[in-house]
């Protein structure tokens, strides 16, 4: 009886024994794949973030509306390199989007009258005439494209709050047309049942090469 018990505690010993190295074994490789993952973690969150120790570059194109970074989705057209630039106002294009219903913000898509820029659609085209340069990127590379500009006209028809809603295009094309938006006089404000009300408004403005 003591010889099967001396041994039956062998067993049982080297038994436990190997379930513990086991256990240590697995323990290690836990740890080390948690402190890979961690250290992966930290090198994938410092070159998202474009901090100094991250070797990724940042983007170039940056959407001034809304401060993220956006890829250029033209693409150059090497017929067209060198060309004069100009801008064209699609004046059929513009109108209110949706029922004239006010929205949690206070805002109108559509209004029975529109807000229209002073002097009426000509005049617009003129004011971006006067005020756009063509980006000198985008005509050393041959670009252009269609941009939207959503914006805000209150009720006394001052503008504000313009945010490109197009995709981007890039070599400084959005850049240029926020920029001249920027120097944009005060509208007439959108009109429902003659009381003059808050409106979002979306502009689509051509930039061609010719």
């Amino acid at each position: 009886m003591k010889y099967k018990m001396i041994f039956l505690g062998v067993i049982t010993a080297g038994i436990i024994s190997g379930c513990n190295m086991n256990r240590d074994k697995n323990n290690e490789a836990n740890m080390s794949a948690a402190t890979d993952s961690s250290m992966m973690t930290k090198a994938d969150t410092g070159m998202m973030s474009g901090s100094k120790n991250s070797n990724m570059p940042v983007p170039a194109d940056v959407d001034s509306a809304t401060g993220s970074n956006k890829v250029a989705m033209a693409k150059p057209d090497p017929t067209k390199k060198g060309k004069k630039g100009k801008v064209i106002i699609v004046m059929d294009n513009i109108k209110g989007t949706g029922d004239m219903n006010m929205d949690k913000e206070g805002y109108y898509n559509s209004t029975e009258i529109l807000p229209a820029f002073p002097g009426g659609q000509k005049a617009l085209a003129n004011f971006f005439e006067k005020n756009i340069q063509y980006p000198q990127d985008a005509t050393d590379n041959g670009v252009e494209g269609n941009v939207k500009i959503n914006f805000a006209v209150d009720e006394n028809g001052k503008v504000y709050a313009p945010k490109i809603i197009s995709d981007n295009i890039g070599y400084g094309i959005e850049k240029e047309a926020l920029r001249a938006f920027s120097k944009m006089p005060a509208w007439t404000p959108g009109k429902i049942k003659g009381r003059n009300v808050k409106t979002r408004f979306t502009l689509p403005i051509t930039f061609q090469l010719y």
